[in-house]
């Protein structure tokens, strides 16, 4: 199968990373991917060694609080569109594609160039956009009139579909390698780790993911950290990850609030870290604190596979992932009491921690591997692409089908 999938970002974070996953296992499978981005950056370079031809597109048409808040943002939308649709267009024929796929609900171009080259189109939503009522209520008109299929990345992301439209919405729950994620594969980067950032001896949880006040949740961490400051004097935390362009004053905010509680010297802040496999495998306890809903939160599978417990906030994806109780803990989003009360029983208690690493494993391994996930892909792929013959097949090759 050939494939042509367009992504909005050139960053890996979530759902970039999950994009180069499932292209690097579809290139393993035999299949040819292309990937369209909007500029260079890590994702270009990850995809290419795994195989994944990259072209550059920086006319991408992407729909986001950037492109839409100012009236200049939005006349560049309306002038680029077309020249974006028509780009792909011609990218799509030239590679031959059986089907299109769209990495994100954001981007629009090309599921209009999919039906301009006469090719099936999956849109792949990884998104929330109910907080926009009024334009969701016609967006998802247009994503189920401009798509073969629509895949979703957890129920709780298909379930902002209206009834009518979600009869077209599968979901298909993001997967790791788990040859990439064996604890005993990383036990030396773990070590060194663990040296230098001070954790020998010390109770320790960690976040990772974007910084963002109020959203990615690394200020209630902070604060439950300051709850936690006189039973747990030694405990670290980092925080991992660095504010998106344009929100780098988040930063300078979770300092100051960790140095009002007391906390500056038990809350590190790592920034970018090349691989994050070891932060988790050398932390006690790893927290995905989100205040706003996560369509998923591949932190929380991560955590998992690498046999870390996790408590996360109770709403969307994260308690689609966590068994409450069993491979972690839930609380309410926004909450730093809870946090603070489910980090002192992970803290307290070294058998509870070991009990959900071993069945927070399990359920990754039975629910989340990325072999399950690239199964589903690739039934949703094949379903299409036999409904929708492309226009370079033959007769012999769609009656073979």
């Amino acid at each position: 199968m050939r494939i042509v999938s367009v992504n909005n970002t050139a960053d890996l974070y979530g759902a970039s990373r999950c994009l180069e996953r499932l292209a690097a296992r579809l290139v393993g499978g035999g299949h040819d991917v292309l990937v369209v981005v909007p500029t260079a950056g890590p994702l270009k370079e990850a995809l290419e060694l795994s195989g994944v031809t990259v072209l550059l597109h920086p006319l991408l048409s992407i729909v986001d609080r950037n492109t839409t808040r100012t009236w200049r943002g939005r006349l560049i939308l309306l002038l680029t569109f077309p020249l974006s649709v028509a780009w792909l267009a011609l990218v799509i024929l030239r590679f031959r594609a059986d089907l299109v796929h769209t990495n994100s609900g954001v981007v629009l171009s090309p599921a209009f160039a999919a039906r301009l080259a006469g090719r099936p189109h999956v849109w792949h939503v990884r998104e929330f956009f109910l907080e926009f009522p009024h334009l969701w209520c016609h967006y998802e008109r247009l994503m189920y009139r401009m798509s073969a299929a629509i895949i979703a990345i957890s129920q709780s992301v298909r379930r902002q579909f209206s009834p009518e439209v979600r009869g077209k919405v599968s979901v298909v729950y993001d997967g790791l390698p788990r040859d990439d994620f064996d604890r005993a594969a990383i036990v030396g980067e773990t070590h060194v780790l663990r040296h230098r950032l001070g954790l020998d001896g010390r109770l320790s949880a960690c976040v990772v993911g974007r910084l963002k006040w109020t959203r990615k949740g690394q200020e209630v961490l902070i604060r439950a950290a300051g709850r936690l400051k006189a039973k747990y004097p030694t405990a670290m935390y980092l925080v991992v990850g660095t504010a998106a362009p344009g929100s780098e004053s988040h930063l300078q905010r979770f300092t100051a609030l960790a140095a009002e509680l007391g906390v500056a010297d038990n809350v590190v802040f790592t920034g970018d870290l090349p691989d994050p496999r070891p932060v988790y495998a050398a932390v006690d306890v790893s927290v995905v604190p989100s205040v706003d809903p996560e369509p998923f939160g591949c932190v929380v599978i991560e955590s998992m596979a690498l046999e870390t417990p996790v408590v996360g906030s109770g709403s969307a994806g994260i308690a689609e992932q966590i068994v409450h109780g069993e491979t972690g803990l839930l609380f309410p989003p926004g909450d730093d009491r809870a946090l603070a009360a489910a980090l002192d029983l992970l803290f307290a208690e070294a058998a509870t921690r070991s009990r959900m690493a071993s069945r927070g494993r399990q359920r990754y391994l039975d629910t989340f591997e990325m072999e399950h996930s690239y199964d589903e892909h690739i039934k949703v792929f094949d379903a299409v692409r036999r409904r929708t013959p492309t226009r370079h097949d033959s007769t012999e090759e769609i009656a073979a089908r």
